[in-house]
């Protein structure tokens, strides 16, 4: 079976274009950067189930940083950015109101969910990269997103990588999380804006 070309359909720059993405959050892990800033990273997969949506299974990806300066608020998600979290969950469709013991139980809630993003392009140190600008409630919240058979399992991740809250299935939650101190996985400081 041939093909035929069809430039239009290329990423520019290695970037997807700018726009509202459907997406589901399959993944949240804590990272630190060389520097020492923490972030929760959120991995998104582009649904595949959404007419007229380009890059289904593409991933995604969206950081929300521990703050220098947490107020009362932060400090009751670990230091990071408690309007940032809610934002999410509020876009997740969480129950206002819900009662967390821990993070670990609320980014576990936020597994699965669907959401819609805003992607812009910004440059930093130089280079022109994706940046989730807003997230909102999906459109589309009936999903019936595929999986791709060959995506990794949350047991197949090195052991430097635990996550925070990664999917064993596409339906359940691994019960395993990290402190700061497990992780060595060190991302540069290019793509964090401070």
């Amino acid at each position: 079976m041939g093909f035929k070309s069809n430039q239009s359909e290329a990423f520019q720059n290695g970037l997807k274009p700018e726009g509202d993405y459907e997406c589901i959050i399959t993944a949240i892990e804590e990272r630190t950067t060389k520097k020492g800033s923490a972030g929760l990273n959120f991995t998104l997969v582009i649904r595949n189930d959404v007419q007229g949506q380009k890059y289904g299974n593409s991933c995604l990806f969206h950081t929300i940083w521990k703050k220098h300066e947490p107020n009362e608020n932060d400090m009751q998600v670990e230091g990071y950015n408690f309007a940032q979290l809610m934002a999410m969950g509020k876009a997740a469709k969480l129950p206002d109101g819900k009662e967390y013991d821990s993070l670990k139980a609320y980014c576990t809630d936020l597994l699965n969910k669907c959401i819609r993003v805003d992607l812009t392009h910004e440059e930093w140190n130089g280079k022109e990269q994706e940046r989730i600008n807003f997230v909102n409630p999906t459109k589309y919240p009936e999903c019936k997103h595929k999986f791709k058979s060959s995506a990794p399992k949350a047991d197949s991740f090195a052991t430097k990588q635990t996550g925070f809250a990664t999917p064993k299935t596409n339906t359940q939650a691994d019960s395993a999380i990290g402190s700061l101190e497990d992780f060595e996985d060190v991302l540069t400081d290019d793509g964090v804006p401070f």
